[in-house]
């Protein structure tokens, strides 16, 4: 009974098999890398620009408030023997409350920065999904995946519509007005 049930799963598969043949130049699928269109677009770049910028500044910021401190700090530890217990206190108090308002700002400074950064990739996504729309419908790609999303262990590298994608975005961006202030 086993055997028979085997043979009939069998012959049905092989009668599906033949009926719908599935050629796979016809799908027509391509997969995209975000991550390469983020870093080598020219949006992309200017992004990673402003935002490398940014962080120089408040990096520099941060760094004449850490010297601030470490000046507090060494002076306290200068001054320890020679000041009362109370003055001691004092200026270890205001220490603490200064390295509690330095990591304050270094946390918000740290939160600005992914927060443009999240707004930046947003604004360039939206865009390169536009392109990508209109490379599919040209194209007649039937699905276009994205590369780290969708979990694609390997692909051809023929399908990797990424360089078209690149090329078509630094076009659109090019004729795009730009947005009023």
């Amino acid at each position: 009974m086993k055997n028979f049930i085997f043979i009939v799963l069998i012959a049905l598969s092989a009668l599906f098999a033949l009926t719908f043949p599935v050629n796979a130049q016809n799908l027509n699928i391509a997969y995209v890398d975000l991550q390469r269109v983020m870093l080598e677009s020219d949006k992309g770049k200017e992004a990673k620009n402003s935002l490398t910028g940014e962080a120089e500044r408040l990096k520099k910021l941060l760094d004449g408030k850490q010297e601030e401190l470490q000046k507090m700090k060494d002076v306290i530890e200068r001054q320890s023997a020679t000041i009362t217990p109370d003055a001691r206190a004092g200026k270890e108090k205001d220490y603490q409350n200064k390295l509690k308002d330095y990591q304050r700002l270094a946390n918000d400074y740290q939160t600005e920065l992914q927060q443009k950064d999240g707004e930046f990739t947003q604004k360039i996504l939206k865009d390169v999904e536009q392109v990508i729309k209109t490379i599919g419908e040209k194209d007649k790609h039937i699905l276009i995946l994205e590369k780290s999303q969708a979990g694609i262990l390997f692909a051809s590298p023929s399908i990797d519509i990424t360089n078209k994608v690149i090329a078509q975005y630094n076009d659109f961006m090019k004729k795009k007005p730009a947005p009023k202030k």
